[in-house]
């Protein structure tokens, strides 16, 4: 607390974070957020990734869009993938007319190594949202998922391959 105290970014985050989820301290998420703004005043992306979620979800605030959009913004620039893929969201269904920038904001996600972003881009070029759909490059990054752990994409791998098996073991008519 001293050092957020003393305006240290990285503490002012830390004691942010806990005011929000009520680890350590009692929960106060009014107090949350004004301590996750000075973190991200001063440059704290995960804080500007947790204003994000708090304007979003109406944590310590009510619900506003468009700070929610600002500040997932700022950290999604910054390569914070959860906020990538949270901005992504919002252009899916905040502003949908919009799907070209969610899909570049989820493959910003997928190249830093985000299973669950990977996952969304086989989507993508398996029902052509946002760009011209491809099956190949969707099972690229249906395999990439899997090899990330997605466990949605490894169930749907594994009965690919069961459904590969079976029909060279099933008889030709």
């Amino acid at each position: 607390m001293a050092k957020a105290a003393e305006g240290d970014a990285d503490a002012c985050y830390e004691y942010g974070h806990r005011l929000l989820t009520g680890r350590k301290v009692r929960e106060d998420r009014p107090q949350a957020l004004k301590w996750l703004q000075a973190a991200a005043n001063k440059g704290n992306i995960r804080a500007a990734a947790a204003l994000g979620a708090c304007y979003t979800h109406g944590l310590g605030t009510p619900p506003d869009v468009k700070k929610a959009r600002y500040w997932y913004g700022i950290a999604a620039e910054a390569r914070h993938p959860h906020a990538q893929l949270a901005l992504a969201a919002h252009y899916m269904h905040v502003e949908p007319t919009s799907p070209e920038k969610a899909v570049t904001y989820i493959r910003y996600a997928a190249m830093q190594g985000s299973a669950d972003a990977a996952f969304l881009m086989s989507l993508c070029f398996a029902e052509g949202y946002g760009v011209r759909a491809h099956p190949e490059i969707a099972a690229g990054w249906l395999f990439n998922a899997a090899e990330l752990g997605h466990e949605q994409a490894q169930l749907i791998i594994e009965e690919l391959h069961e459904a590969e098996k079976s029909n060279k073991t099933s008889p030709e008519v």
